[in-house]
This record gives structure tokens, sequence and C-alpha cells, in this order.
């Protein structure tokens, strides 16, 4: 029998090639952006899973119990703990804590980096599976161990052992080691660097060693060879005892322990509190939802084209009747033809699986799984549901027909309602494509804005060099001497979240007396200025530094400007101010610009030369000069003045394009618009041609009658017109909400104009009316002899 359904279900795809070609490749576009997430749902269940001892690591997690007498369960537990743990267990080998509350900017002299650290004991090393590619694990305070992906963000290909990351809150830091890369390995211990946890107390004097009610610590345990779980969880339950005996419990009422296996960490399957970088069950789920819309607008097109050709499918099933099918043979056999088309999508969902893996490189993406065999168990079960929920509707309806109807010729196109429920499949599959097109073009509008030359300040021909204090004028006029360098300009940091802080009031006559604000500062000469291409509103630059003492002149923005109480700028150039204790004259004024991130409102700015504070060279380079030219004679004088350090250098332009750009994202996004929007066209066509290959003899009947090709063009074409502008009035609407809602984070952002939905608007109409016209223009072209002689 099964062998009779596939034999039949071969024969309907090669018989009806385009319909079996927009359905295998609708659902297998879809499938490969569902494979991938199946991926991620995979992954998620492997993390961890390279440590070199998963039998003997455990995670001590705290049970808590409210005053309300409601129980709370963490991931953490409180930093006496590890301690408490490693002296007098005979069933713990070594213990280490691991605090996240390390983080910030980090500065190397160029770039600023927002990084997020942990601090861990020198067990961290040994436990865990971290192999250091580069230097020694960071034991000494103020040390530290970056990830390699870190490392190459702030240092390229150089060499960061020994070299210095500096935070303008938190002090300065000593690079001590690198990581090896994990990949294809997860972890739920995601971090960009890790810091010694000699540097904990230096960092955090109000925490205190003994507290046993800050639960911000996570503890890690390896037991002994021949440990067990038990021996350890009875140990941690006598500390637990002591402590709810001994310690005076402010919010909650008291606490116990247990230990959790490292591979019983991810996913979360109880809602743990305190659990980063672990994803919940609930939140597998919902990463499922976007995958699942778009496999269902796969399906759409499916049970429309199958619903679209009920007519003579339903001439099969009255025969099938009336030779003696009962209705779950027939459901069974539609059923057969679908799953047959979902296998063959399968392929070409790999194919696509593929496609993204060698064109999307994100770091959140997991591309490799551990056990590649549950995978494709994964992936066949997934395509076997598909073609069974796919099929469903379209069987049930199609097996309901009634041998009498048929004969009769009762039986319409299968439809619910006055509207008819396959052109409401269309209109909803353009409007998701619409949606998700016109919110993507505008995000990508403004990560373009912030990662492409904008009127902030020049990025251009611009390469930015961290130099030592000590001799960044010789660095600078040897450099300056180089045939393709226009300007060398010295500067405290480079604009992009490299300011420090200040506090300036207004000492001047005019002006109203305000205390003293706070402010943004670099330290900066005019030629940086300068080659920033910053715009003066009122006055001039900073005269040029004659002596190695800082010039009392500054150039504030307009922001800077209101704060001190002058509504005009032209007042307040020539006038004094107060700068910190130091008292200062105002060279200039400059219009406000984004000199940080760009969803930050716009703060006051001073630039004012300090000597002492200069660490970058920012170098303007003549335009169109040879990049690789210009580095290789600027290394030659780095090497003089330096022979044992890297140098270091990026390009202005490059560097804030790889800050904002988020290429991979916009590639990842770009993709699912592409599937959406495909998928959508497809089930079009479908519709177009056959509604067009129905009517061939209405249109020879039409133009025997006279009708011309523009008017018949014009009939078939309608109707589709008609919901392509359905779908665009309800999508619009609903993308500019969504972009809007998006731009809304940024102060500065890239104006919202009609330009985003006019390309939405003519790609779908390029899509849509290609699809429409070429179809109507080929029925309309037909010879009506031909159409017409079998009548």
């Amino acid at each position: 029998m099964f062998q009779n359904y596939f034999k039949i279900a071969f024969r309907n795809l090669w018989k009806h090639k385009l319909f079996s070609l927009i359905n295998i490749l609708g659902l297998g576009l879809a499938m490969a952006f569902c494979f991938l997430q199946l991926m991620q749902v995979q992954s998620s269940f492997e993390k961890d899973s390279f440590h070199p001892f998963p039998d003997r690591t455990y995670r001590i997690i705290t049970d808590a119990t409210g005053k309300d007498g409601k129980a709370y369960a963490l991931a953490s537990s409180p930093l006496p703990l590890g301690e408490k743990l490693s002296v007098g267990q005979s069933v713990v080998e070594k213990s280490t804590r691991v605090v996240r509350n390390f983080g910030g900017n980090l500065n190397n002299g160029i770039k600023t980096l927002n990084v997020d650290g942990m601090y861990v004991d020198p067990a961290y090393f040994d436990i865990f599976g971290f192999k250091l590619e580069k230097g020694k694990p960071c034991i000494e305070p103020r040390t530290v161990v970056l990830s390699k992906e870190t490392a190459e963000r702030f240092f390229g290909n150089a060499d960061p052992v020994g070299k210095t990351l500096v935070s303008q809150e938190l002090g300065t830091f000593m690079v001590s080691g690198v990581f090896s890369s994990i990949k294809p390995f997860t972890t739920h211990l995601k971090s960009d660097m890790v810091v010694s946890m000699a540097t904990f107390p230096q960092l955090n004097k109000m925490v205190q060693n003994d507290n046993w009610q800050d639960y911000n610590t996570y503890t890690f345990v390896l037991l002994t060879k021949g440990g067990q779980q038990e021996v350890l969880d009875k140990a941690i339950h006598e500390v637990a005892r002591d402590n709810n005996k001994n310690v005076t419990f402010k919010d909650i009422k008291s606490h116990n322990y247990r230990s959790q296996r490292l591979s019983k960490i991810s996913p979360d399957s109880e809602g743990l509190i305190n659990n980063p970088y672990v994803e919940p069950l609930w939140k597998i789920g919902v990463s499922m939802l976007v995958p699942l819309i778009v496999i269902l607008l796969a399906g759409f097109n499916y049970v429309n084209l199958t619903l679209t050709r009920s007519l003579s499918r339903g001439r099969e099933v009255g025969v099938r009747k009336v030779a003696g099918a009962k209705r779950w043979q027939l459901v069974l056999q539609f059923l057969t033809e679908t799953v047959v088309i979902a296998f063959f999508a399968l392929g070409v969902g790999y194919l696509g699986l593929l496609f993204i893996k060698s064109f999307v490189h994100v770091g959140w993406l997991n591309f490799e799984v551990q056990q590649t065999e549950l995978l494709w168990v994964s992936f066949v079960i997934f395509t076997l549901l598909t073609g069974i929920m796919a099929g469903m509707l379209p069987a049930r309806i199609l097996s309901s027909y009634e041998p009498a109807q048929i004969l009769k010729g009762d039986l319409g196109p299968a439809g619910l309602g006055r509207i008819s429920f396959r052109k409401s499949l269309v209109v909803i599959q353009f409007v998701v494509a619409l949606v998700f097109m016109t919110f993507t073009g505008i995000s990508n509008s403004q990560f373009d804005y912030m990662a492409t030359d904008n009127e902030n300040f020049n990025r251009k021909d611009i390469v930015n060099i961290p130099v030592p204090a000590r001799d960044f004028k010789l660095l600078a006029n040897e450099m300056g001497k180089q045939a393709d360098v226009e300007r060398v300009g010295l500067a405290s940091a480079t604009l992009n979240e490299g300011a420090g802080k200040a506090k300036i009031s207004n000492i001047g006559s005019k002006g109203q007396r305000l205390a003293a604000q706070d402010t943004y500062i670099y330290a900066v000469d005019g030629n940086f200025i300068e080659n920033m291409q910053l715009k003066f509103v009122a006055g001039g630059n900073l005269p040029e530094a004659s002596a190695d003492t800082s010039v009392h002149f500054a150039v504030i923005n307009e922001r800077a400007a209101k704060v001190l109480g002058f509504d005009n700028p032209k007042d307040l150039v020539g006038q004094a101010i107060k700068l910190n204790e130091t008292e200062v004259q105002i060279a200039g004024v400059i219009s406000n610009f984004c000199f940080m991130r760009y969803e930050l409102p716009v703060a006051p700015l001073v630039f004012a030369y300090d000597p002492g504070e200069i660490k970058v060279l920012s170098l303007k380079i003549t335009e169109g000069a040879d990049k690789e030219h210009v580095t290789s004679s600027l290394n030659k004088i780095w090497k003089k003045f330096h022979p044992r350090e890297s140098f270091v250098h990026f390009w202005y332009e490059e560097q804030l394009y790889e800050d904002y750009a988020e290429g991979g994202d916009q590639r990842f996004t770009g993709i699912i618009v592409f599937i959406v929007f495909v998928i959508a066209a497809m089930g079009l066509l479908g519709m177009v041609s056959y509604t067009t290959e129905k009517r061939t003899k209405e249109v020879g009947v039409r133009k025997v009658m006279g009708a011309s090709v523009v008017q018949i063009i014009s009939l078939l074409s309608s109707g589709f017109i008609k919901l392509i502008l359905i779908a665009s009035a309800i999508a619009f609407p609903l993308g500019y909400f969504l972009g809007g809602l998006f731009l809304n984070i940024f102060t500065y952002q890239v104006p919202l104009s009609p330009a985003v939905f006019l390309r939405c608007l003519s790609s779908l109409l390029l899509v849509g009316l290609g699809t429409i016209g070429v179809q109507a223009y080929r029925t309309a072209m037909t010879n009506p002899a031909d159409t017409l002689r079998s009548e």
C-alpha cells in the first residue's frame, strides 16, 4: 500500500513540476533557518562539555527561604563559601570562586571597548579546560587574561602580553595572558576577560570577605578522585546549618546549599536566579517562535497551491471514492505527498544551512555541535512533522469531497467565507515579509549611519597610534616628516567613549553664575581638532602648543556653553572659565556632535591641551595613499624608538565600522528577510500561474471579441495587485512603528526618510508585478485559435 502511495506521490510531483519546485524551495529555505535554530537548542544542552573533569566538577547553588516563607533558588552563593570548602574538606580537591561584577570601559590608548569580566581564583585555570595561548594565568593583583577575541579587538595581531589597559574609574591592568579559542565548544563562563581574585579586594573595598548574605559569587569545587556527590552535599549542609545558627539574616529567614553537576547547569530547568549565559527552557521555546513563523509561511504555500488546484484534485478524489477508497486512505495519500516534498526540502535546507554558515559570522550563533547523529535525528523528525502539519488541512478538505458534487459540477475552489482563504494567506505572507523588510531597512540605516562617515566627525584617512607619554613628541616629529602624513594630532584618547571627567564653572563677567558642572574632557591639540573636522560656531581652534606645559585655552561644545549659562556661544569666546582648579580661556565653541555612544544624551565636552595626558597620535594621511606603504614606514620609525615592542595601529574608519556595523547581524537579518520574501513571492507565483492557466480559454474568447493585450493583462493581474496593495497598507504602518521605536533608542539618529519605504515598496512591486506581469503577458499573447480549438 505505502509503495503505491509513494509511486503516486512521485508521479504527481513530476506532473506538476512548477508547484513541486515552489513547495520544495519554499520549505527548504524555511528549514535552513529552522535547522540553524535546532543547532542552537542542541548546543545549549552541550555547554561546558570540554572541561577535563566533568564528573568531578560541581557548582554550589543556594536555596534561600524568604521571610514570607517563599523559596528562592540561586545559581550563586556567598563569597566565603569557596574558601570554607577549600580548607578542611577531604572530599574537595580544589575550589574556585567566580565573581561577575567586573566591567566597564577599558582603553588601550587608541580604542575604548566596553568589556565584561570575572574575578577568579588561581584554581580556575586548573579546574576548567580554558587553555592559554600566550602568557600565564592572572594571579598577581591587577593582572588579567583576555579572551582571544577581546585580545584581537584591542591589539589586532600584536602580542598583548605585558601591555596595559586603562579604566578611568578602576585604574590600570596588565595583560598576563590570552586564552585559546574554545570554538566549537560553548560555555556559560563566558566573559571578555578574567581578573585575578587578588584584585577583587582592591576594587571592592566595601565587600566583606566574611559576609554570608551577599549572594554574588559562583562557587565551583573539584572533588577528589573517587569522591562522591553525597559526601559533598553532606559537607555543604553542615556549612549551611552553621550559617543558620550563627548568622543573623536580614532579608531572608535561612538558606541551604546543594551541589549541581557541571553537565546539568545548561539549560536551566529550574529557573535559577543569578544564572547568566544559561538559557532557561522557556526561553529556548520562545526562541523557536520566529523559525516557526517562517516555516508556517512556507507551509501556507503548500496549503494555498493545493487548495487552488482543488478542482483538479477533486476529480481524483471522486474516482478513488467511487472505486471504494476510504477517507483515511485518501488522507494518508495526500500526507505521503507532503512528506515526500518535505524530505526533498530537507536537502535544500541543508544546503541553505551551509550557505548561512559560510556567509554569516556572528559570535552568538553556533554552527557546530558535539553529537551530529542526534542533530540529524532532530532534522529528520522536524522534517516529518513539517510535512504532516503542512498537509493535514489540505488532506482533510480534499478527502471530504463527495463524488456526487464533483459529477454535478457543484464543486468550486476551496475557500472559507466570503473572503477567499487562499487570498488571506497571500496577504499574511506579504504583510510579514514587508514588516520584516521595513524594520530591517530602518535598523540597518541607523547602523550604517553610525558605522560610516557622518556629520559628527571625520574618520577617513586617519590612523591612530597609541604612544608612551615619555616620547610622544619625538614620535610625532618623526612621523610627521613622512611624505603621506599631512598632519599629526595629539589626544588623550580617540573620540568614541575615551573621554575623561572634569568640572567646569563660569567665572567671567557675562553669563549666569552657576555651580561647577560635570563635563567630559579630552586632552588634545589643535591638529587633532582639524583632523576630526569639527565645526566651529564661534571663535577658533586651540593655539599651537609651544611648551611642555598645559596651554590655558579650551574649546568647548554648544552644550557646555549652555551649561555655563551662555545662550549665545559668541558671548563665551575670550571669556575665562574654571576647568577643575585651573583657569582657562575659551578659544572657540564647536557644534554638538556624538563623541561617545549614539544612544547617550548630548553632554558637555571640553578640549584642552595637557601634555601629561597625551596617549594617542592621530595622523591625517593623504587621500588615496597606499595604506600598506604608510603603515610600513610608520612601523620603521616605531621600531627605531621601541625595538622590542609591537607596532599597534588602527585605521579609524575601519575601527568604527567594526564597532558599529555589526555586519554579521545585518547579514543574518537580511537572510531572514530574503527567505520570508522569497517564500511569499513563490506562493504568489504559484497562484498566478495556476489562475492564468485556467483562464486561458477565457482570454481566447475575449481576444476574439476584440479585447486588447493591455486590457487582458489588466484583467488577469488586477486581483493580485489589490492583494499586494492591501498587504502594503497593513505592513508599512507596522514597520514604521517598530522602526520608530528602535530609532528612539538613539539621541543621534538617521532621519527616517521615505527612502526606506520606497526601497521596500519598489522591491515588492518589482517582484510582485514581475511575477504577475510575466504570467499575465504570456497568457494574453496566446493565439485564440490554439486555445479554442479543443472547444
